[in-house]
């Protein structure tokens, strides 16, 4: 089985190798741009790309939008997560979290797998957590350094790929999704 993955990013395909080439699913990486709406819905974002790239991209494939929603600034970076951290980064995020008490946040994915031309089926995932008050660890990408997990002593970029995959956002919306591509065949 062939899965086309919509990212430019080399830390999402690690993620995704990791859960998905057990099953036999050969995933391939497809760097292509597509417009990303402005929305207030991660939902709404992949299906806007996913409309977008099913014109252009042999099905089946898959493309995420993921988030990181911080509780004290209203949900703040939430969809435009990745926007913001190209320009603030992390040092960014620590500052406006500078002397807030609640540090408490949530990252959730989408994940979005077009079957055909016609199926589009979303895949849902979500990790609380808490934004910590320095950067800890070098593992990961993205605001992995500031993000620790619920429950848990370090942050995802302290974690290897199998333990980030055990208890992050886009682990468990990969694994509804490797529940789902068992039972269908390509």
């Amino acid at each position: 089985m062939k899965l086309a993955v919509m990212t430019g990013n080399p830390g999402k395909m690690i993620e995704i190798k990791g859960l998905l080439e057990p099953l036999g699913i050969v995933t391939v990486q497809r760097d292509m741009d597509y417009p990303e709406i402005q929305s207030s819905e991660l939902r709404e974002v992949v299906k806007a790309g996913a409309d977008w790239l099913m014109e252009r991209q042999k099905c089946p494939f898959i493309l995420d939008d993921s988030g990181l929603f911080i509780n004290a600034h209203g949900g703040f970076p939430g969809v435009y997560s990745s926007y913001v951290h190209k320009s603030i980064g992390n040092k960014g995020i620590l500052r406006l979290m500078e002397r807030v008490r609640d540090r408490t946040a949530v990252f959730r994915t989408v994940i979005g797998l077009m079957k055909d031309k016609d199926r589009l089926e979303f895949f849902i995932g979500e990790c609380r957590g808490s934004i910590t008050t320095e950067e800890e660890g070098d593992q990961g990408f993205g605001y992995d350094p500031i993000f620790k997990p619920e429950g848990m002593e370090v942050t995802f970029a302290n974690m290897s790929t199998a333990q980030k995959n055990s208890c992050s956002h886009r682990g468990k919306a990969l694994k509804r999704l490797r529940e789902h591509l068992k039972a269908y065949s390509f």
